[in-house]
């Protein structure tokens, strides 16, 4: 089923708090950014700054750090619905992958603009529930979605079938949140497109509303 997840990318713990509050009643799901200065050049809030943070929200949680398995356990603290980490980071996936399943989350892998989707093994892809690929480069807010993602969505498409959700992040708009609905996108991961909107709750529903009808 597609889905639109708001996302939350900040340094700023008081934008973080306002904005999970602004989500309530909205959504059921909200992804949060965690960046650590080493896998791109800027920083967000700490994972740590979420522990005593309560919420009915889903949360989807993703690690754009280095070594994402070393994260599994601090991950534990803040218990996130699904864990995402970014591939070119770990050494090990199938690690990553282990650690996360053991927790008891749903798993997903992250794939950069420019990362191919050939780099991953295949046997990889069939460990997890969830492909996320980004469509600009990662690490930033407000940029431009990049067609050449759309190829890439054929490709995973080809690979998993229906057995895995296949995510798109970066630039996402209602004109090409529909492309990628049509090349076999599930889950729409919706930044400053979404939080520009005066009404969330509106917003979030016309974005529902147009992946029923593409």
């Amino acid at each position: 089923m597609a889905e639109i997840v708001p996302t939350i990318l900040t340094a700023d713990f008081s934008e973080y708090i306002k904005k999970m509050q602004s989500l309530k009643g909205v959504c059921p799901r909200v992804q949060v950014d965690i960046i650590d200065g080493k896998f791109v050049g800027n920083q967000t809030i700490s994972l740590e700054s979420l522990k005593n943070e309560q919420t009915d929200l889903r949360i989807d949680l993703h690690l754009m750090v280095k070594e994402p398995e070393e994260w599994v356990n601090r991950a534990l603290e803040i218990l996130p619905d699904r864990l995402i980490g970014q591939v070119e980071m770990m050494y090990e996936p199938e690690k990553f992958i282990n650690r996360a399943t053991e927790g008891g989350f749903e798993v997903g892998i992250a794939l950069d603009l420019d990362t191919p989707v050939e780099s991953v093994p295949e046997e990889i892809y069939h460990m997890i529930d969830l492909v996320l690929l980004l469509s600009v480069k990662a690490g930033f807010g407000g940029q431009e979605f990049d067609e050449k993602v759309l190829e890439k969505i054929e490709k995973v498409k080809k690979i998993v079938g229906d057995l895995v959700v296949i995510g798109i992040d970066g630039g996402l708009t209602d004109e090409n949140i529909k492309l990628c609905q049509k090349k076999g996108a599930d889950i729409f991961y919706v930044g400053s497109n979404f939080w520009e909107a005066e009404d969330l709750g509106l917003r979030y529903n016309e974005l529902t509303k147009l992946l029923e009808k593409t």
